[in-house]
Parts: structure tokens; C-alpha cells; sequence
């Protein structure tokens, strides 16, 4: 099919992008696609300029995947009002914000939760390690960064199942594909995330605590004044997602990548010192958070395309990532490489992730604890058609089949 007729939207495409991406790098970098009504950039370095340059391609007026229905739209505007704080803000507000959430994920703090998260990557295994045999996105993969995230932020034990609903909401409402009675049902249960994280707040408020959600309700912003609850709504969610659905993504995809890989399996048994290598290789082949959106603010270019001021300009980490110019063999998981960590599936520069070091913490934990109770991993026969979450923004194997060896 001729590049012109296809679009990333394509529910093919959306399961396998990678041929489109290569087609894209080496056809169109700058790539206008039709049903996104956006520029697609899949360069490396057309991604960095663009990431670089905060004052022509905005944050604060970028855009989901596609608007979610009026009917959700109507069910959130009853709710706390939107707050551009992060993802959605622009230098010198995004600087100010992020200045107070760093707090919550400074590397000190960050290796104070290694103990704990180890703990958790073992009593997961211990439920399932008489079977043999794990789908390890449902038992190791989702509740392992899910337990930790939660418990950050304030959530008790008996409410991770609705912290995982809710989060599973954001992400399919910022995804733009749910149906029309998909994005009403998340819409109240954003709302539902809301009322929960408001009562917390004020709690916490009258009785201190020292996790992520404490760091941010002491915090002062520009040294004056605490975060609204709004403020702290747009901020949770974004931890919600960002300290969860990424890391899931990750921990999965890393350990099948490996296991199609047995040589670099091998290697990494004997060679514990490349499991932080192999972490950033499974994160830049997989990425989690394929693509986000900014909008050009003046006329502009990107790789000599001409880039209209106003337009949406698709951001495409799962195509930069894999872009040969920059990561020869780019399908090959390489521990080795000497820019294993130049990467951008966390982003680059102004917008670089927060969670970053408790993400790569988590997987490497999870790796670890694999590789230290199991002789043998392998893909449970028959048992793996190896399909993807249907959402163009983010990317997640929805199961991984594994059977073991002790």
C-alpha cells in the first residue's frame, strides 16, 4: 500500500507500526496524516529539534489522539477543572512545576523504595511459582508498579483494583479511540478518581504523611502557595499513568524481547551488570508511550517539510527510537550499546519524566527477581498471539504466556 493511503490510525498499523515507521523515516519524516489531521516526525534528530524548541511546537495547546465524546466531555465539566501543570505546560509554568514534583522522585528517595520493591517482585512470584507457568502481564507485570505507584500516592490496599480502573480510564480517554460508551464510562470514572483523591488530600492535609503524595501537598508553588486540588488532580493523574501502564508495558515487553533472544538471555544470566542495559534496550524497542502531540505557534519546518503555525505535529518516539541512523541494527537488544541510555521513550530536555529513575528501578528489580527464582523462561506453547492494547498513544502487550523452569 502507497504511504499516501495508509495512516497510523489503521487498527494494523496500531498492532504492528514498525513498517510504517521505517517507511515513514526514509519516505516522509514530516509526514501529514490525513485522519490525525497532524505532521508525524519519525527522525531522531527531527524529533530532538523539535522537543528542543518548546516556544514553536507547544505543549499547552497540543491535543489528545482525538477529542473524547460530547457526552464525556459534558460528564467531566462537572467535575475539577482542567490544569495544564506538566505534560500540558509550557516553560517558564512547566519549569515551576516541575520543580515541586522532583521532590517526590529525587534519586535518594527514589533507592529508598529498592527494598520494598524487590519485596513485592518476590511475593508476586511466590503466588504463581508452584504453577510453572504465569501470564505476566495479569500476575507480575501490572501489579508490581501498580502496588508501588498506589501506595506513593496514598492509596490503600483495598482500593488498588479501582486505582487500576481509574487509570485504565485516563489512558483510554487521552487514547481518543474508545467509543462513544467507553469515554462516557471513563469520563465518571475520572470523576469518581476525583471525589477519591480530593477526600485523600485533605486528609493528608490534616495528617502529614512521607510519600509522593505528601511531597506535593507540602509543597509551595513559587515558594508561596500550595497546589489547588485541581493542580493535584492534573499532577496524580499523570503520576497514575506515568509511575503504572509505562512500567507494565516495559517489564512485559522486556522479558519477551529476551526470550526471542536467547543468546542475550545468556549473556544477562551470567553478566548481571548488563540488567540496567537490558532494561533501556526493552524500553527503546517497546516503547510505552509511542507518540504525544505538540502544535506549531508560528510557520516553521521540520526536515525541509514546511510546518504550517497551528498545526498538530505528531511526536513519535516508537519510530525514533528504532531510527537506524541513530541505533544501527535498531530490532537487536543490545546491552552494549554505547548509547543504550540516549533513548527517548521518556522524552528529551524541558519534558524528560519525572519517574524516570523509579521506572528503570522497577525494571530492573523485576528482571532480577525473574532471572534469580527461574532456571528457564520460555513463551508457554500455543498460549501467545502476542496483541497489543488497540490505542495509537501508548503501547502494551495485553498478555504474555510464560511457562518455567526453578
Amino acid at each position: 500500500m502507497a504511504l499516501a493511503e495508509m495512516t497510523a490510525l489503521s487498527p494494523d498499523v496500531v498492532e504492528d507500526p514498525y513498517e510504517f515507521y521505517a517507511m515513514l523515516r526514509e519516505e516522509s519524516p514530516a509526514h501529514w496524516d490525513e485522519q490525525l489531521e497532524a505532521f508525524l516526525v519519525t527522525r531522531y534528530d527531527d524529533l530532538l529539534d523539535v522537543l528542543r524548541d518548546p516556544e514553536t511546537f507547544s505543549s499547552a495547546i497540543g491535543g489528545m489522539t482525538k477529542p473524547p465524546a460530547d457526552a464525556a466531555i459534558a460528564i467531566l465539566a462537572t467535575g475539577l477543572p482542567p490544569a495544564n501543570t506538566l505534560i500540558t505546560a509550557d516553560p517558564p509554568m512547566h519549569g515551576r512545576y516541575r520543580s515541586l514534583v522532583t521532590r517526590a522522585f529525587t534519586p535518594r528517595r527514589v533507592e529508598q523504595v529498592r527494598e520494598h520493591v524487590t519485596k513485592v517482585a518476590h511475593e508476586l512470584i511466590d503466588e504463581f511459582e508452584a504453577a510453572g507457568e504465569v501470564e505476566l502481564v495479569a500476575q507480575f507485570a501490572a501489579p508490581l508498579p501498580l502496588t508501588i505507584i498506589a501506595e506513593q500516592l496514598g492509596v490503600p490496599h483495598s482500593r488498588i483494583g479501582d486505582f487500576k480502573k481509574w487509570s485504565d480510564a485516563f489512558l483510554d480517554l487521552i487514547g481518543g479511540l474508545a467509543s462513544e460508551e467507553r469515554s462516557i464510562e471513563c469520563a465518571h470514572q475520572i470523576l469518581e478518581c476525583q471525589q477519591f483523591f480530593t477526600g485523600r488530600i485533605a486528609e493528608y492535609r490534616s495528617d502529614p504523611r512521607d510519600d509522593m503524595l505528601g511531597v506535593l501537598i507540602r509543597a509551595k508553588f513559587d515558594g508561596e502557595r500550595p497546589l489547588d486540588d485541581a493542580e493535584m488532580a492534573s499532577i496524580l493523574q499523570q503520576f497514575m499513568l506515568a509511575g503504572n501502564e509505562t512500567s507494565t508495558a516495559a517489564i512485559a515487553a522486556t522479558q519477551r524481547f529476551l526470550i526471542e533472544q536467547p543468546d542475550v538471555l545468556a549473556e544477562v544470566r551470567k553478566d548481571r551488570s548488563l540488567v540496567p542495559g537490558i532494561v533501556e534496550e526493552g524500553i527503546r524497542l517497546e516503547s510505552p508511550v509511542q507518540n504525544i502531540f505538540r502544535v506549531s505557534t508560528c510557520d516553521t519546518e521540520i526536515g525541509g517539510v514546511p510546518i504550517p503555525a497551528w498545526s498538530r505535529v505528531g511526536i513519535m518516539f516508537g519510530a525514533a527510537n528504532r531510527d537506524p541512523r541513530m541505533f544501527p541494527e535498531p530490532e537487536r537488544m543490545d546491552p552494549r550499546r554505547p548509547n543504550v541510555r540516549e533513548h527517548v521513550a521518556f522524552g528529551h530536555g524541558t519534558h524528560f519524566c519525572v519517574g524516570a529513575g523509579l521506572a528503570r528501578l522497577e525494571g530492573c528489580v523485576a528482571l532480577e527477581a525473574l532471572l534469580d527464582r527461574f532456571q528457564e523462561i520460555r513463551f508457554a506453547p500455543g498460549r501467545n498471539d502476542f496483541k497489543h492494547n488497540s490505542m495509537f498513544i501508548a503501547r502494551a502487550l495485553k498478555k504474555l504466556h510464560l511457562e518455567f523452569r526453578v
